[in-house]
């Protein structure tokens, strides 16, 4: 008989009888063992089906049984077709999760995947992957290229493109001492191609995630800092494919030459896509200009929930407009915000701690890991939780948080009841600091699904003033902390 394959290897081994029972003075003489299924492999030889079945798996590409014989045929037929069989072929009528498994970890042995529910769909995202980063650009058919996009596109939900191969680059010609040579950037016509991919992005309708890498793996000695640039006629044919990605929930570009005039370029093109929940430019080259065209995008799209923007160039300008746009209703419900590995400034700072403390349902998430705050701007970044009540997790790790901002984080914790985790690693803290901080989050946590009292939800110093008196923050002072209140006067 056949085992299915709804009773995994690990279930068959946990129940297997032991070594030990086998070999017990009453096991001995059984003839019949009926926990082995195995029993008849080298006793009696196989049924004529399956010698009809061996026959049928190698001559596939011709003639295709699937419809016409039964189930337990089919089982069989599985195990027996090569992994090898031409896509054009084998994808429309071979349904059998193992097999797009078997066929997986055959042609792709070093690739490690966890969590698939849908082999066909991750073995055929692979194979596109795969032609797509290795194809020579020069010698690129684009008929070959659309044919394989069509063949895999109702069965592909992500695609993912860790490198891509750039246009040969002409060979500079010997430089000669009697010739004046001409070295400036703007008189050279430079060229940054890679293959379009506007031909293959219009034929997956059914993708929901784009992960991209303009630049090239495993190069070693042949370094090059062009071979992760890439030019505007890239972005544009990118952004052309993009139009018809009616289910696109995920855009990412990393490690990539992306700046400003790029980045604007892609958010026109998705701006009007509802379907957009995150977005990721995480080790870009986005600046001032570019982070102003993003808060644009978050101040008008609808849906957008997750940003990554860790290790790009912006400063203050970029900040002021990501913080703009997080104040305005109605704006996206964004729940997650990126700005690790960006240093900023005690100006940063303070237009971080402007927004945050007006915001109140948004973000839920904020992670500012290595940014380089310390002193005054790492007490702003500890003083906004005094006021803030959207945010639920704070990430500040590797930043220098010893002195009064330890004080200013311990006071803002006491007031703040909603905050549930906060990331401290490597910033300098004692280790009373991280005992009280680790007390207050734990009854931060007993306390979820509990209803505050109103004089938990705003210092009682504000209780009976008008609210924009609670929320009054100004932006342009450096000199304010959050949640460090003047002494107040009393009316006479």
């Amino acid at each position: 008989m056949k085992i299915p394959y709804l009773v995994s290897q690990n279930v068959r081994e946990t129940y297997a009888t032991s070594a030990a029972m086998k070999n017990s003075i009453a096991e001995v003489p059984r003839k019949i063992v009926a926990e082995d299924f195995e029993w008849d492999d080298d006793l009696t030889p196989a049924p004529l089906a399956y010698y009809a079945a061996l026959v049928l798996s190698r001559i596939f590409h011709r003639i295709n049984p699937l419809k016409q014989i039964l189930q337990k045929d089919i089982d069989i037929l599985m195990d027996l077709y090569p992994a090898d069989i031409p896509l054009k072929y084998s994808v429309r009528y071979i349904k059998d999760e193992q097999y797009w498994k078997r066929s997986f970890f055959t042609k792709f042995p070093s690739r490690k995947e966890l969590g698939v529910t849908f082999w066909k769909g991750a073995y055929l995202s692979t194979c596109l992957q795969n032609y797509l980063e290795n194809v020579n650009p020069d010698v690129f058919i684009e008929e070959d290229a659309v044919e394989l996009a069509a063949l895999v596109s109702p069965y592909i939900y992500f695609l993912g493109l860790k490198q891509l191969q750039m246009v040969r680059q002409q060979t500079p010609p010997i430089s000669n001492k009697n010739v004046i040579e001409d070295t400036c950037l703007f008189s050279v016509p430079r060229v940054f191609d890679h293959i379009p991919l506007e031909p293959v992005l219009v034929k997956l309708y059914n993708l929901q995630e784009i992960s991209l890498v303009f630049g090239i793996n495993n190069l070693e000695d042949n370094y090059l800092t062009r071979y992760f640039e890439f030019s505007i006629s890239d972005c544009e044919s990118l952004c052309r494919g993009l139009e018809d990605l009616r289910h696109l929930r995920v855009f990412r570009i990393n490690r990539s030459n992306l700046d400003c005039s790029k980045v604007k370029l892609i958010l026109q093109s998705l701006v009007k896509k509802e379907s957009i929940e995150e977005l990721d430019f995480n080790h870009c080259k986005i600046g001032d200009y570019g982070m102003k065209a993003l808060g644009g995008f978050i101040y008008v799209h609808n849906n957008v929930k997750i940003v990554r923007i860790a290790n790009n160039r912006f400063k203050e300008v970029g900040v002021q407009g990501i913080a703009y746009a997080l104040q305005m209703k109605p704006a996206a419900p964004i729940e997650l915000l990126d700005f690790s590995l960006n240093p900023m400034s005690i100006e940063c700072a303070t237009m971080f701690a402007a927004a945050f403390v007006r915001c109140k349902e948004k973000p839920q998430t904020l992670i500012v890991n290595s940014c380089g705050f310390y002193g005054a701007s790492a007490e702003k970044m500890a003083g906004l939780l005094s006021l803030n009540r959207g945010l639920t997790r704070l990430d500040i790790a590797a930043n220098d948080l010893s002195g009064e901002a330890e004080r200013t984080l311990i006071r803002a914790l006491e007031q703040n009841k909603k905050v549930l985790r906060i990331d401290l690693r490597r910033t300098h803290i004692s280790e009373e600091t991280q005992a009280k901080v680790d007390e207050l989050l734990e009854r931060n946590i007993n306390l979820v699904g509990q209803e505050l009292e109103p004089s938990d939800e705003i210092p009682p110093l504000y209780l009976n003033e008008p609210e924009y008196l609670v929320w009054e923050y100004n932006p342009n002072n450096p000199d304010y902390i959050p949640g460090r209140y003047p002494e107040r006067i009393p009316e006479v």
